[in-house]
């Protein structure tokens, strides 16, 4: 079946992208006036730790929704390089239901692995940070927190599948009831003083509710559940193996790739609580949540299309490609300069005003939005380059984040530049190579130019609007 994404798809993507990322600046203020300076630098301590959890994923999610998108294209199989295809595009799905098999079992084991991780590892270096903290509430937090990482980590297989059937819709609307949820719970409880645990009891809530409607999703989308139960092959173990053996070739890659990405963007918080007070690693922690909110939301339209996309390359659609390529890296670049605007001129005058002893540099702002929109345009390349099932950019992008970690963390010892030493140090080392690199790759591959792109993607958008106003009028 070709994957094709609607308008409705393209807007649900902004809304759940939108809420979701704006769920945490609505949740901020509240977060600002129920907890103390080093009580906010801890809790983004704790969501720098999910997004190291995450890496436990080491590539599986991306690769499944890959594999699960030949599967509904009309895949014979799945291969370490790619997939065999029939004549028909007819949904294969004796192979979903394999991939969907594969998942669960081992999404059950690395979910396991990642909670014995967190609550050994992870206790140790939570309680080592929080050594000056008075009182209980962030070992309670911790411990819920924990639980939540596992639940969360078992179940997200199923935005994979979802993805993969081109299904953006729902779990972007499962992300806005999920998001509801979390603000909901975590409100409520900080105004009864919960602290912390009221914050972890509010992503237990947001990944449960996320994950439950995510299953139901697929599940009831397109008749899946009657498909799938129609199939009357048992999936074997031996199914089991040779499945998990064909997706941890590219799983491996796609891991490593997500470990390089995380050192690259998520990295420099836990760094900081190392270097820095837990303070000063808040608010620059806040500082990054608003460059990665503007960076994904400018991205959301490109990521929205990936179905498409990898659809697209499938069935040899170069014009396809081309088109929303264009479209989408013009949405990125005007996005991120007007959300970087607005987030200066807007969001920290209104931050500082509700607590006023916190002061956020436009200099340090600014510099975090150039290397999130630069880290942003290679990911949307890579993202696009993966469709091939093929990763050429894992050398690079591991070596990169290694290096430019090394980097960060010589500045930071040797230099008195201050959190100045977070930024210069990767921006160094991904404008060498990556941040030009794979965007030029993917430019030779649809035979095309940057600015060609952005002014064809710009000329479209111009020319959608002045249609709809002469409509309107």
């Amino acid at each position: 079946m070709k994957i094709k994404a609607s308008k409705m798809d393209v807007i649900w993507s902004y809304v759940g992208t939108i809420f979701s990322l704006s769920s945490g600046f609505i949740l901020l203020p509240f977060i600002l006036i129920f907890l103390n300076n080093d009580q906010v630098g801890m809790w983004y301590i704790f969501l720098a730790i999910n997004g190291l959890v995450n890496l436990f994923d080491f590539g599986f999610n991306s690769t499944f929704a890959r594999n699960i998108a030949y599967a509904w294209s009309g895949a014979t199989e799945v291969s370490k390089m790619g997939a065999k295809f029939s004549h028909s595009s007819k949904v294969n799905y004796r192979l979903l239901k394999v991939l969907i098999t594969t998942s669960r079992t081992l999404y059950g084991f690395i979910s396991l692995i990642a909670f014995l991780f967190v609550s050994t590892i992870g206790t140790l270096y939570m309680l080592h940070i929080s050594k000056d903290l008075v009182g209980y509430d962030h070992i309670v937090a911790w411990t819920i927190f924990c639980i939540s990482l596992f639940l969360n980590l078992y179940m997200g297989y199923f935005a994979a599948l979802l993805r993969g059937v081109g299904a953006i819709s729902i779990i972007n609307r499962a992300t806005i009831f999920s998001k509801l949820s979390q603000l909901l719970i975590s409100i409520i409880l900080l105004a009864l003083n919960f602290n912390l645990v009221a914050l972890a009891i509010g992503f237990l809530t947001n990944g449960l509710v996320l994950r439950y409607l995510c299953r139901y999703g697929f599940y009831n989308y397109k008749k899946m559940n009657e498909h799938l139960a129609a199939i009357q092959e048992p999936v074997t173990k031996s199914d089991i193996k040779k499945s998990i053996r064909i997706v941890s070739y590219n799983a491996f890659r796609d891991g490593l790739v997500a470990l390089s990405n995380y050192l690259t963007t998520q990295a420099s918080s836990i760094i900081a609580s190392l270097f820095f007070t837990l303070a000063q690693t808040g608010v620059y922690s806040i500082s990054l949540q608003f460059a990665n909110a503007v960076s994904n939301i400018s991205a959301s339209m490109i990521f929205a299309y990936h179905p498409t996309l990898q659809s697209a390359y499938v069935n040899k659609d170069s014009d396809t490609e081309r088109n929303v390529i264009s479209k989408g890296l013009s949405v990125l670049y005007a996005l991120s300069l007007i959300g970087t605007i607005a987030v200066i001129v807007v969001a920290f005058p209104v931050l500082h005003i509700i607590k006023p002893d916190t002061v956020f540099s436009t200099p340090i702002f600014i510099g975090l939005s150039i290397y999130t929109f630069l880290w942003q345009q290679q990911s949307c390349s890579a993202a696009y380059i993966s469709n091939t099932n093929r990763v050429p950019y894992m050398p690079a992008f591991v070596v990169s984040s290694i290096c430019g970690v090394l980097l960060t963390l010589i500045i930071t010892k040797f230099m008195n530049i201050g959190i100045w030493s977070l930024i210069i140090g990767p921006l160094i080392v991904q404008g060498l190579y990556n941040n030009w690199k794979w965007t030029h790759v993917v430019m030779q591959r649809l035979n095309t130019t940057l600015l060609v792109t952005l002014k064809n993607g710009y000329y479209y958008w111009i020319k959608t609007l002045i249609g709809k106003l002469k409509t309107n009028s």
